[in-house]
Order: C-alpha cells, then sequence, then structure tokens
C-alpha cells in the first residue's frame, strides 16, 4: 500500500515538473500576449522609456565599438540603422501615449510629480527668513574657521605654518607657541 501511495505521488511530481516542456509553445506564447495585454497604461510607459534607454545604450555601444575599429563600416551603418529606427518608433509610441495622456485629462506619474514640487515650492517660499538664517550660520561657521587657521612663520626658515600646528612642515623645526 505504501509503495502505491509513493508511486502515485512520485508520478505526480514528474508530471508537475515535465509539464511545461509538454506545452505548446502556441500556447505559452497565448499566455504571455495576455499577459502583456494586462499592464497597465503606467507601466506600459515605463516599458517603452526602459526600451528607448536599452537602444540608446546600444547606439553608444556600437559607436564605441566602431570607434575601436570593431565593426566594419557596413556593419556599423546597419546597425546604427536598425537601433536609430527601433528608437524613432519607440519614442513615436511615447509621445502618442502622452498626446492620449492629454486628451483625456489624466496626469501622468511625473506630471503629478512636477504639481507636487511646484506646490511645495510656492509654500516654502514664504519662510526664506529659514534660508536667510542658515546662510548666515554658514558664513559665521566660515568666518571663525578662518580666524583659528590664522598662519605663523617659522622662526628658522620662516614659512607660512597654521596656528595649530606643532612643527613646520617645510624644515621640521619646533615652532614657538
Amino acid at each position: 500500500m505504501d509503495t502505491i501511495v509513493i508511486l502515485i505521488i512520485t508520478a505526480l511530481v514528474a508530471l508537475y515538473i515535465a509539464l511545461p516542456f509538454f506545452l505548446r509553445k502556441k500556447d505559452y506564447i497565448n499566455k504571455t500576449v495576455e499577459s502583456l495585454r494586462s499592464i497597465n497604461e503606467v507601466d506600459r510607459l515605463t516599458s517603452l522609456n526602459n526600451q528607448k534607454e536599452t537602444l540608446y545604450s546600444a547606439i553608444r555601444d556600437i559607436d564605441f565599438d566602431y570607434g575601436l575599429g570593431k565593426l566594419s563600416k557596413d556593419d556599423y551603418e546597419e546597425l546604427n540603422n536598425k537601433y536609430r529606427d527601433e528608437a524613432a518608433s519607440v519614442l513615436k509610441e511615447i509621445d502618442e501615449y502622452q498626446k492620449l495622456e492629454e486628451q483625456s485629462g489624466s496626469l501622468t506619474p511625473d506630471q503629478k510629480l512636477e504639481q507636487e514640487i511646484s506646490s511645495y515650492r510656492k509654500i516654502s517660499t514664504s519662510s526664506k527668513s529659514d534660508d536667510v538664517l542658515l546662510e548666515e550660520e554658514i558664513s559665521a561657521f566660515r568666518s571663525a574657521n578662518q580666524a583659528s587657521l590664522t598662519s605663523d612663520k617659522c622662526s628658522k626658515c620662516g614659512a607660512e605654518c597654521n596656528a595649530e600646528d606643532m612643527f613646520c612642515s617645510k624644515c621640521g623645526a619646533e615652532l614657538n607657541k
């Protein structure tokens, strides 16, 4: 009885592990397409921006490789044109997406962030006294720091030394305090 249960469990585990190998590729592609369609619009814009950055990086790499002589002129022109065309289509999609967002009246995350920043700046401009106080404190600290670093001269070689130095940095003589 125990052997039968173990065999059944083993068969189920093996079937579970091997199942992805038996799924047809078309089913996998259909599932992938369905999952991509379920991505919301903000994720779509993020995806387009990531594609844009990837294409820009590929173009920079191609330029770099061509400059080093790793690519022939024909290969360079072919790859460069290919990636530039893809980048242009991605930029066009981004523009179309942003136009749709503007027409629908909803704001993109970047636009929302810009609004929040501008509202914060309007609030914080009224408290300029904090900025002025901070600048005054910084100025006071700098002047106090400069006063403590007044220079002295070495009695042996005449080189200038800081007030907190115990020995001359030029000749090594002990400084008189």
